[in-house]
């Protein structure tokens, strides 16, 4: 046998080691981020929803508001105000994937619920906001 084969016995198992170990650490870097993605688009959307319900529910006429007569939301304005408020939104915040909005007016309450898809993680956000007087 060679003298050089001889004082290569467990190269094999430390090359193997070493391959092991940097595709567990590859593995984790990269869960990690993808971890941390779908944390931000979730509290993206939780704040793009509620934003967008506050805006909504700011639809009230103020001279209602200050009368305290507020009865119920004029539906297409509030909607469109929350729609608008959201489209903006998911715009200044880069989100990546695609993103909606869908606001329901319920009386005096602005309900919106935002859905962000970004590969395969979809996230859901829900606010709602209500037209009242403030003193």
């Amino acid at each position: 046998m060679n003298a050089r084969l001889r004082d290569d016995r467990g190269a094999g198992l430390v090359a193997g080691l070493v391959f092991m170990f940097a595709f567990t650490f590859l593995g984790l870097i990269w869960l990690a981020g993808t971890v941390d993605r779908g944390i931000s688009n979730q509290s993206a959307a939780t704040s793009i929803a509620f934003q967008a319900a506050r805006a909504g529910a700011q639809a009230a006429q103020p001279d209602e508001i200050r009368g305290g007569q507020v009865q119920n939301l004029d539906v297409a304005r509030a909607e469109a105000a929350a729609n608008e408020a959201a489209a903006r939104l998911f715009s200044s915040y880069g989100l990546a994937g695609q993103a909606s909005a869908v606001a329901k007016v319920d009386g005096t309450i602005v309900i919106v619920t935002v859905t962000i898809i970004d590969g395969s993680k979809t996230v859901r956000g829900r606010g709602a906001a209500e037209a009242v007087e403030v003193t």
